[in-house]
């Protein structure tokens, strides 16, 4: 799983909240860096706010798209 957020403070909260819930999320600080670590890791969900820098969710969602696994389903939810 992975947490793509550029705000430090819900950073931190999106993660303690997962991790009480028994997950351990990877933590991407922006959409570029989402989008590497999804070439690395075939990531089966991605938490991703829309409003980032580095790339916009128009663009982000094109890379990821490319580089999908293939037992990863890809959605975006608004």
């Amino acid at each position: 799983m992975l947490v793509a957020e550029d705000n430090i403070v819900n950073q931190k909260v999106a993660v303690r909240m997962l991790e009480k819930l028994g997950m351990r999320p990877d933590l991407a600080a922006d959409g570029r860096e989402a989008v590497d670590m999804f070439g690395l890791v075939p990531y089966d969900l991605i938490f991703m706010d829309c409003q980032m820098p580095e790339m916009d969710v128009t663009r982000r969602r094109g890379k990821f798209a490319a580089r999908k696994a293939r037992s990863a389903t890809w959605r975006l939810w608004r």
